[in-house]
């Protein structure tokens, strides 16, 4: 780890500043591996984020959509601050990572909200129930980053899992839909060792995302079992979200042609259903919460 951002760390949490402040001012870098079907000997990786808005909720993504949403609401932020007014020019929307979803732990509702986004859709599912942690009296020798980690499990999504966490870092999160425990979780596996989430970096930085929605309309808000029944039908014929959107003003478009078009929506079918092919071995195997 940096040797100067370690020392910032210590010096923030000496001073005894307030865990908001000091997650806002931070993201974290967790790398993600996985295994994408139950058969798969090698894993698949990508570089996902953690970061806090000023409320101290969290949202959790691939570091490759972080980076969309943080410069798609910093455009919109500074458009608005200008005095003069032109074209507003964002970039686009497409979800090119293989972690698609967007995970905001709330802070004031403790709860977990999961945003999924398809073309110009975006789906809002809330899940209300909280991880009972099994903390353990063992300490591991190895140190994660340099800092020192204490262990606990969890049943969760169908799997039990193994969590290594500092409490020398004062925030109670981690990634994907972890927190709870009185630390960062700064790894985090399960039994089979299916899903291995670990921490690869920490930088200090202040992150907005609030216009990351920005052209999509409001999110569709769904109950995680309204959630399952749509994403069941979503799976079996994707394009079905291309249907409809086209009015007497505005034509949607991929790559140059008509979302209406025939080969628009079998294109658009097969780079789906490919994208579904990174999860036939999901995080979660079965619900956790309704």
């Amino acid at each position: 780890m940096n040797k100067n951002i370690k020392q910032v760390l210590t010096l923030v949490m000496s001073m005894f500043l307030t865990t908001s402040y000091f997650s806002q001012s931070y993201k974290f870098l967790y790398e993600m591996s996985w295994k994408p079907s139950k058969t798969s000997i090698a894993y698949n990786k990508e570089l996902t984020s953690l970061t806090f808005d000023e409320n101290n909720n969290s949202y959790f993504q691939a570091y490759d959509n972080f980076r969309k949403d943080s410069l798609k609401t910093k455009i919109i932020i500074d458009y608005e601050k200008s005095q003069v007014k032109g074209s507003l020019r964002i970039p686009s929307s497409d979800r090119d990572a293989k972690f698609r979803s967007l995970i905001i732990k709330r802070n004031a509702e403790k709860d977990v909200i999961q945003e999924e986004t398809f073309f110009t859709k975006t789906f809002s599912i809330r899940f209300p129930c909280k991880i009972v942690w099994n903390l353990k009296n063992e300490k591991p020798t190895e140190k994660i980053m340099g800092y020192d980690v204490k262990k606990a499990t969890c049943n969760f999504g169908g799997r039990k899992w193994i969590a290594f966490y500092t409490s020398e870092i004062p925030i109670q999160d981690g990634p994907y839909k972890f927190s709870g425990l009185p630390g960062l979780i700064l790894k985090i596996l399960d039994s089979k060792e299916d899903y291995i989430f670990e921490i690869k970096g920490i930088t200090k930085e202040v992150n907005d995302l609030k216009y990351r929605n920005f052209g999509n309309g409001k999110p569709v808000e769904l109950s995680p079992v309204r959630w399952e029944t749509f994403l069941k039908k979503y799976k079996e014929q994707p394009s079905m979200i291309l249907e409809n959107l086209n009015t007497t003003q505005t034509t949607y478009v991929i790559n140059g042609k008509d979302v209406s078009s025939r080969d628009v929506k079998d294109e658009y079918n097969k780079k789906e259903w490919l994208a579904f092919k990174n999860f036939e071995n999901p995080i979660e195997v079965e619900p956790s919460c309704k």
